[in-house]
């Protein structure tokens, strides 16, 4: 008989909130074989669309959906919206409130054999302390235990884990000084992906693919900026980028504005990873990340990124000038983005070099990472 393997989540969103949920998607298919897994969702989510997991229990413990939203709050107070303003105070207030309920009903699902991984500390503040668990963090470390303050509040409430896995190993060292950590890298399954890649053909001629959530984190405005400088150097450049979020529709104003409709187009929320296929670059300008999903969707199927440094695992997805580049000016991405589209040969090598360097991010090694994990966990639970 399998072990029990249960996932939390504050709010179990949809695939199309971001690479969180993806993320999950790829961890259950990849142990799914070694442990009977299922899924707690503090706050109702069950109008969300999760087909890929349509085959994994979920308990839900409200039947109320008071998810605080805190970008909206501060953009209501921001334009006096008082009634926005005291509904999200209220649903915060409510998420707060139901700590102590929530992990009675935790503890009523989870026996003491089996595994626990949470998703975030946000999850982590509603599991109980006499319950062992392993946390993961998506984000940068400075996120929880640095200057941010929803991050820290977080990782103050949250129950204390057995051990904490990162998603890059510069995070896993600076946790490492205070307390039990180790990392895991992001993973792709090659099967979601065909067996074409189309490295050197016409159909990628300067086009660029921004894949991710428009939030304000990736910094959209800055990768705006670089199209309208490439166009003057490029003029039948095309910028897809593709995804959903809150900033949308100012993205959306900017190409209108600044006349840019033929050049950059909003695509919508795309699955399917083969879309990487038509393009030769990956753009990202993210301020900051934990360990971006998408430059390794990428590297996949043979197209390097350009990114700013949003941390110093940016270098161990992409090693500078050899699988991609690392550049924080707009005028030094708009200058590598030229020099790569006006350099067919150089741009190949680079691609080649991209999807050569993926084996690092895949299913084997990933799966390899998580047995060892998880086998020494159920040790500590015996």
């Amino acid at each position: 008989m399998k072990r029990k393997l249960y996932i939390v989540f504050d709010r179990f969103h949809s695939t199309e909130a971001g690479g969180l949920i993806s993320a999950y998607v790829s961890f259950v298919d990849l142990l799914k074989d070694d442990y009977d897994i299922e899924i707690i969702s503090v706050i109702d989510a069950r109008n969300e669309n999760h087909a890929s997991l349509n085959q994994i229990k979920v308990h839900y413990l409200t039947k109320k959906d008071f998810f605080p939203r805190l970008k909206v709050l501060v953009q209501a107070a921001k334009q006096f919206k008082i009634h926005i303003v005291l509904k999200e105070i209220f649903n915060l207030i409510k998420y707060l409130a139901f700590i102590p309920f929530a992990k009675k009903k935790i503890r009523k699902i989870v026996s003491d054999e089996d595994i626990v991984v949470s998703s975030s500390p946000a999850a982590s503040m509603y599991i109980p302390k006499d319950i062992k668990f392993i946390q993961e963090i998506h984000t940068k470390f400075e996120y929880f235990w640095g200057n941010h303050k929803l991050g820290t509040l977080q990782s103050k409430l949250m129950s204390k884990p057995y051990i904490t896995v990162f998603r890059t190993k510069a995070d896993m060292e600076k946790a490492s000084q205070y307390f039990n950590s180790t990392y895991s890298y992001n993973f792709i399954n090659n099967e979601l992906f065909n067996d074409t890649v189309s490295i050197g053909e016409e159909k990628r001629k300067h086009k660029i693919i921004y894949m991710g959530r428009f939030v304000k984190e990736k910094n959209l405005p800055k990768m705006f900026e670089c199209a309208k400088q490439l166009k003057k150097q490029i003029p039948d450049f095309t910028l897809d980028m593709y995804g959903t979020g809150v900033l949308v529709d100012d993205i959306a104003k900017l190409i209108e504005e600044n006349d840019l409709s033929e050049n950059v187009h909003l695509c919508g929320f795309c699955n399917d990873k083969n879309i990487f296929d038509n393009y030769s670059l990956l753009w990202l300008t993210s301020d900051f990340e934990g360990m971006s999903m998408t430059i390794i969707e990428a590297k996949a199927k043979g197209v390097p990124t350009i990114s700013t440094n949003w941390g110093d695992g940016v270098f161990e997805v992409i090693h500078d000038k050899e699988d991609g580049f690392v550049e924080n000016t707009v005028e030094d991405i708009v200058n590598r983005t030229a020099e790569l589209m006006n350099d067919k040969e150089l741009l190949i090598n680079i691609s080649k070099n991209a999807l050569k360097n993926f084996d690092e991010f895949s299913k084997e090694n990933a799966y390899k990472r998580w047995i060892e994990l998880l086998k020494r966990f159920e040790g500590e639970l015996e």
